[in-house]
């Protein structure tokens, strides 16, 4: 169904993010790849980039000890309450306009609503503020990827495109800053 593209190491295409198994996309399996699928690749890419990362960082510099930044604590400020409010806006959302059956009109609509939540998200401070500015990211990638396929693959139908279109779609989705091609 997708994932994070990465080269037959799990590199990525920032420098240091490696990615295996159900959230990497190296080309080995097609868009709608079975579970059994992904976890041998787990298992073959996850060792392939843990090799990988392990000449990268006899390569790099360290950092020297105690250097390293430590990460947010909870900041206690009664924000949990809100920051799950806004989980639940982004995921009821997704639910309702972006799900199994989408629709072209819709998406229009969605995705300027969601960059909306994106810029009213809880600040971040704890580990659940950054799930949720992750979650919003994440719905604005499905939803974008969704309008641009106007066609119906797989597990995403569009009423509005019921049918496959092969020949400009046949292709992985590649999203980049505000753009989206299809390679």
């Amino acid at each position: 169904m997708g994932g994070v593209r990465t080269d037959l190491q799990g590199q990525t295409s920032l420098p240091g993010l490696y990615a295996a198994g159900e959230v990497a996309c190296n080309g080995v399996h097609g868009a709608n790849r079975l579970a059994s699928n992904s976890l041998l690749e787990g298992l073959v890419y996850g060792a392939r980039a843990a090799d990988s990362m392990r000449q990268q960082s006899r390569t790099e510099s360290r950092h020297p000890a105690g250097a390293r930044s430590q990460p947010p604590v909870a900041s206690g400020n009664g924000q949990s309450g809100n920051v799950e409010k806004f989980i639940q806006k982004v995921q009821s959302l997704m639910w309702e306009r972006v799900g199994v059956v989408r629709e072209g009109k819709v998406l229009q609509q969605v995705v300027p609503e969601l960059r909306a939540l994106e810029a009213q998200a809880p600040p971040l401070g704890d580990r659940r503020s950054h799930e949720a500015a992750n979650i919003v990211q994440a719905g604005l990638l499905i939803a974008r990827s969704a309008l641009a396929r106007e066609e119906s693959r797989g597990a995403h139908y569009r009423l509005d495109c019921p049918l496959k279109n092969d020949v400009k779609y046949g292709k992985h989705s590649i999203i980049s800053g505000d753009s989206i091609r299809f390679e």
